[in-house]
């Protein structure tokens, strides 16, 4: 009986021993072996884009009008929202100063053109002069044939003939004598017509300077965005751009998502390049583009860096956008979309192969898989996993 009690208490000892060694080993000495850290992962399907990313914000064409001369308001023609055509008058300022000097150059011009038409070819004054150097002609024509008929009956020294020889004289002086007032008449319609030009002139550059006393629209199809002012507003063109315009208008139709680019990313984007822009308003939506427009000249931005502007157009919207809504886009050069995807990060080349470990109910698990298109973050799995699977990425 002592001795199998003596053979308990050994074997307790043992046991108690091999515990406490266990403890030390995997508790102390085992401290020093780093432990294999992972995350985990599912299998989904989504899209892989080799892309340029990008922030920017949404632009509508706009136009900011001013009056270009000073004055106060007389009339606002139009109100917030309302849609303009071309042409169409917006707001007039008070011209009436300039109403007198059109008037005056206006009566300026007809009495111009009526002086011009009066010696014209075919006014009263060319008609009268013509008439004239006619009459005088015809007169010369008689006084040399009854001077040939004298001659011919009494002879070239006869007092006939010699009389009727200075009346002849006469007429061909009164002739070159209208036909001389006759070619002032002409000269006369030359400075008068330069009259008329200069006075239209002068007409057209009053209506000008009257047309800048009102605002018209550039364009149809734009609406009325802002009106920055009243009637009877004071207007102070002091040409220093720094008040803000009168009136803003801007296409509801026209709008672009804008952005800033150096010039390594600038010389990446290609014309029609694809786009899918996410914009801050609506977080949970996609919205698909194209890009148009990469400006060769740089802008410098606030830190003198050497930008360019990039235009991409929003296609097929739905959505109500605002000005200067902030977002970001995706500008892609190549995609693929709707495919199983996993970080790229999980695969590694084991034999010439690539694999995976997958996490399972009953442990780890390596398996082959084929893979795609990848953007050096996320790779298209072709074969080997299905959605869902969890995959063990060793850190």
């Amino acid at each position: 009986m002592k001795k199998i009690k003596v053979i308990k208490i050994v074997g307790i000892v043992v046991v108690v021993g091999l515990i406490a060694y266990g403890i030390l080993y995997f508790g102390f000495l085992k401290k020093d072996t780093p432990e294999l850290e992972f995350t985990t992962e599912k299998v989904v399907k989504g899209s892989i884009q080799s892309s340029i990313s990008v922030d920017g914000t949404i632009v509508f064409d706009t136009w900011n009008l001013e009056f270009l001369n000073s004055g106060i308001v007389q009339t606002i023609d139009v109100e917030l929202g309302d849609e303009v055509k071309k042409d169409q008058i917006i707001a007039v300022l008070d011209a009436s100063a300039e109403s007198n000097r059109i008037a005056q150059s206006t009566a300026d011009l007809n009495a111009s053109v009526a002086n011009r038409d009066r010696i014209s070819e075919d006014g009263v004054d060319y008609e009268l002069q013509e008439e004239k150097y006619d009459a005088a002609k015809d007169k010369e024509d008689a006084e040399d044939d009854l001077y040939d008929e004298y001659v011919d009956l009494y002879g070239k020294e006869s007092t006939q003939a010699l009389s009727q020889k200075v009346k002849k004289e006469i007429a061909e002086d009164d002739v070159e004598i209208a036909k001389k007032q006759l070619e002032q008449v002409e000269v006369s319609y030359d400075n008068a017509q330069y009259q008329v030009d200069k006075s239209s002139a002068a007409y057209q550059q009053s209506l000008q300077v009257y047309d800048d006393y009102e605002i018209t629209a550039p364009v149809s199809g734009a609406v009325i965005a802002q009106i920055n002012g009243t009637e009877g507003s004071v207007i102070l063109n002091n040409n220093n751009n720094t008040t803000e315009p009168f009136i803003v208008m801007v296409d509801p139709d026209s709008f672009w998502f804008e952005t800033y680019v150096e010039d390594v990313e600038a010389l990446k984007i290609t014309p029609d390049m694809k786009a899918y822009i996410t914009l801050d308003a609506y977080p949970n939506k996609e919205f698909e583009g194209h890009a148009i427009f990469v400006s060769p000249v740089a802008e410098l931005d606030s830190n003198d860096l050497a930008t360019y502007k990039v235009i991409i157009a929003v296609d097929d919207i739905e959505e109500q956008l605002l000005s200067d809504m902030f977002g970001s886009a995706e500008l892609v050069s190549e995609e693929v979309r709707d495919v199983l995807m996993i970080s790229s990060a999980a695969v590694t080349n084991k034999n010439g192969k690539k694999v995976v470990i997958i996490k399972t109910s009953n442990g780890f698990e390596e398996k082959e898989v084929q893979t795609g298109f990848t953007n050096g973050k996320k790779v298209e799995i072709t074969a080997g996993l299905k959605l869902g699977e969890e995959i063990v990425i060793i850190k």
